[in-house]
This record gives C-alpha cells, sequence and structure tokens, in this order.
C-alpha cells in the first residue's frame, strides 16, 4: 500500500497547530497547579536492560500519575490533557522496543523532549549545550502535573536523563532516580536485535548515542553495541554518586521478573507512595527474556566486546 506523505505532513502540522493554540492555556494551568519541589521519579538505565517493564508496573501498581500514550499527543498541553481523561489504567503488559499499547499505557513522550530539550547526533550534552535546555519550562510543567494529581509523576525519557542525572536532579530539588540493571550480555543482544528488527540492518544504530558516537560508526555493531552499554552505564552511575542515598534506588532486572511484588514493594517504599493491587503480582513471576537466541559465536563476540568495555569479567 502506498504511504501518502503528504497526509502525514498535513496531519502532523494540524498536530502541532492544535499544541501551539492549547499551549496558551496550558500556561495558566500550570501557574494553578504548580508545586515547586513536587516528586518527578525518573526512571533510568541502558536501553533494553526492562525499563520499559519497570515503567509499566509502576504506572500501574503504584499511586502515581504517568503520561499516556493518548496524552502524550498533546507534549504542549499534557494537564490539560491528563484533567480530561478518565484516570484509568487498564492496559497490557506488552511492548515492542519501548513502544507500548492502548491509550492508557505509559508513553516515553519525546515529543515534549525533543522540544524542551533538543538534541542533535549525540544525547550526552555537557556545557552550554546543556544549559540550552529549557529548564524553567520543563520545571513548570512536570511539576504542575504532579501538583496537580497531588502524587508523584513517574517519567521513563531515557534519551534527555540517562547522560544528565545530576542536572536534573539540580534543576527539579523533587526528583528521585529509579535505575534498572541487567545482565550486559543479555542486554547486548536485545540491543542487536533491536537493530534487526527496527532497521533490518545490524549497522543501524538503535536508540541512546554517546557523545563519541561518530568515532564508532565504522565499528564491528557487536563492538559499538558494548560500547554504548558501558558508556551509558558508566555515566549513570557517576551521575548517581553525585546523589544523597535517599535520592535514587537500584534495581535487577532478573529480581524484578522473579518476584515482581518484592521489588515493586522496594520501589514504593522509596517513592514513598502506596502499592495498588498486591494480588495481582503475589502468585506468579514475570517471564524472562534472559534466554541466549542468537548462535553461539555471536553470543562469544559479545562477550569479548563486553569484557573490553570492564562489563564482565
Amino acid at each position: 500500500m502506498r504511504v501518502d506523505t503528504n497526509q502525514h505532513v498535513a496531519s502532523d502540522i494540524a498536530r502541532y497547530a492544535i499544541n501551539r493554540l492549547l499551549h496558551i492555556r496550558e500556561h495558566g494551568l500550570t501557574k494553578k497547579y504548580r508545586v515547586p519541589g513536587a516528586p518527578i521519579v525518573f526512571i533510568v538505565g541502558v536501553p533494553r536492560s526492562g525499563t520499559t517493564l519497570l515503567y509499566q508496573l509502576m504506572a500501574q501498581h503504584l499511586d502515581v500519575i504517568y503520561i499516556t500514550n493518548a496524552v502524550a499527543r498533546y507534549w504542549l498541553a499534557p494537564l490539560w490533557a491528563l484533567r480530561r481523561g478518565d484516570g484509568q489504567r487498564r492496559f497490557e503488559l506488552r511492548s515492542h522496543l519501548g513502544r507500548t499499547e492502548g491509550p492508557n499505557a505509559p508513553h516515553e513522550f519525546g515529543w515534549f523532549w525533543q522540544y524542551h530539550a533538543p538534541m542533535e547526533c549525540s544525547h550526552h550534552r555537557i556545557g552550554p549545550e546543556l544549559d540550552a535546555f529549557d529548564w524553567e519550562s520543563i520545571r513548570q510543567e512536570l511539576e504542575a502535573i504532579a501538583g496537580w494529581a497531588g502524587r508523584p509523576l513517574v517519567m521513563k525519557s531515557l534519551l534527555a536523563v540517562n547522560y544528565h542525572i545530576a542536572r536534573f536532579a539540580a534543576e527539579l530539588s523533587g526528583s528521585l532516580f529509579v535505575n534498572i540493571e541487567r545482565d550486559p550480555c543479555f542486554t547486548a543482544q536485545s540491543l542487536l536485535e533491536a537493530r534487526r528488527s527496527r532497521y533490518n540492518d545490524d549497522r543501524m544504530w538503535w536508540s541512546i548515542r554517546p557523545r563519541d558516537v561518530d568515532a564508532w560508526i565504522d565499528r564491528d555493531p557487536i563492538e559499538q553495541i558494548a560500547h554504548q552499554i558501558g558508556d551509558v552505564s558508566r555515566h549513570i552511575q557517576q551521575g548517581l554518586a553525585l546523589l544523597p542515598s535517599d535520592r535514587f534506588i537500584s534495581l535487577r532486572y532478573e529480581k524484578l521478573v522473579a518476584n515482581p511484588k518484592r521489588e515493586m514493594e522496594r520501589v514504593a517504599r522509596f517513592a514513598g507512595v502506596a502499592f495498588r493491587h498486591l494480588d495481582a503480582l503475589s502468585n506468579a513471576p514475570l517471564g524472562t527474556a534472559n534466554r541466549r537466541r542468537l548462535p553461539a559465536n555471536d553470543f562469544a563476540r559479545i562477550e569479548v566486546a563486553l569484557g573490553s568495555e570492564g562489563l564482565i569479567g
């Protein structure tokens, strides 16, 4: 079937126009509901480490507010859209490369971040590049959403936050960080599969890009992925190390899928929120994706590349 490019362009223009009009109303709402220092909980972690599953579980089972797929269409007026929503949390724990299904499922809100914190080539910004983020608008919007809801706002925005934890912590005084880690061998396998699924090309970079990405463009794809994991992991740990211990918590993907009730209780205590529908997570563990799916020689190459990054012994 032929894709009508003009129709897509017209739709995008119309959506942007609607957002610009609603932004005028949004400004009044943020002034009314903003609570400086309101709690904002950011999920951080290497892509394909379980961040989407954690986001879904927090959205479904903790007493928090989050951006849904339906609300994400209004990136310049999310509070306006949230106030019009039905408040339902019904969605399936399904996703594909971080994209969830259904209007009530959690969204990464990439349009919001691209508008307020635009990034080219690399997602690791420093100095004036990081200063150029519209921090005041980010604060106003996120603190107003949490203030209106009267409970923490949970967000998964890896491209915006992973490399800039310390700056987000300084700009948003109520921010907290939930870090999830996974066996790097299976993370690397999943990143390679993501390239194949999204682009049908091992050499096409997928997701977060380190600052030195250009130096790795012509390297072997598995080496690229190992460096991607290593660079992101190191910067997350460096960022968290600058924070007081009560502003972050770390989880293991393997423990989360084996005993989701116990791990989500830890997150609930950390965030200071109630745990919803305990019985839904009490009986059966979630299925793990930690299974070897690549040929043995590819998996061996992953282990060598991760070893060169100091990620495995």
